[in-house]
């Protein structure tokens, strides 16, 4: 009772202060705060991936050029995946000095590029569907919220049937089925107290694609935590983890949904 009690008044206070950042800040100040929440959850799987040879500044420095990307189109996406790519290069180049860092080097060059391109790249999405309608964004928290919740209270009632036996052993396939169906049915739901203007059918089809991804991109970074023998990404927030831990959903989610706006529902 007391965990739950936890939980849910951070998630009160996460929400609502969520809603307060995307509704009355403006895009340019939205970016930054993104920028920083998402360099804090950069950090944090850092931190469970630890790299023997490693930078907190490359990684803050190649953010800001994803960030710029995503927020001016300068650079455009290619090149800063070359100005990434150069930088990481020289920074090892320089940074390994004695032959046996060479053993760590093909893991430590792809976790600085994992971080940036798992974290940075899809959820800057979050910043596009802002710019595109903030109501886009309020939805896809939306769908997430109560996907989620309904796959931990009724799998944790009924799960039986184990999906990710490793990555996240308490995930069940009758979970997963109810995050399909609730976060389809709040889909509907989102549209009506977030007006958008999409046919009402298409936004519980979406629903339902965030349900089914939110479920897979959660027990992805779950296999962060399990690899370094740790069950949340940091202790930041009470009852729910890490900011690693807040975001993870969104990481296939962000992405995804964007294009589904621009292909099906335009």
């Amino acid at each position: 009772m007391k965990e739950f009690i936890t939980r849910t008044t951070t998630a009160f206070i996460l929400i609502a202060f969520a809603y307060a950042i995307i509704k009355f800040i403006p895009p340019l100040y939205f970016s930054a705060f993104l920028f920083i929440i998402i360099g804090m959850g950069a950090m944090e799987l850092l931190k469970l991936t630890n790299p023997v040879t490693q930078s907190p500044i490359l990684i803050f420095l190649s953010g800001l050029v994803i960030a710029l990307s995503f927020t001016l189109g300068k650079p455009d996406m290619s090149m800063s995946i070359i100005i990434i790519m150069i930088s990481f290069g020289i920074y090892f180049l320089f940074s390994i000095r004695k032959k046996e860092n060479l053993e760590t080097f093909v893991r430590d060059f792809g976790i600085h590029f994992l971080i940036i391109f798992y974290l940075y790249v899809p959820l800057y999405y979050m910043f596009k569907l802002k710019k595109l309608d903030p109501n886009f964004l309020f939805f896809l928290i939306f769908v997430i919220a109560i996907g989620d919740s309904f796959a931990y209270f009724l799998g944790k009632a009924f799960g039986k049937t184990k999906i990710y036996p490793v990555a996240s052993p308490k995930k069940s396939l009758q979970g997963l089925i109810a995050s399909i169906v609730f976060a389809g049915a709040s889909g509907w739901l989102s549209i009506i107290i977030f007006p958008v203007k999409v046919n009402p059918w298409i936004a519980v089809a979406t629903g339902a694609i965030m349900g089914l991804f939110s479920q897979l991109s959660d027990p992805i970074e779950s296999l962060f935590k399990r690899a370094a023998n740790k069950k949340d990404s940091s202790s930041l927030l009470p009852g729910h983890g890490g900011v690693l831990d807040r975001v993870d959903s969104y990481i296939f989610c962000a992405p995804a949904l964007y294009y589904i706006i621009q292909y099906f529902w335009r």
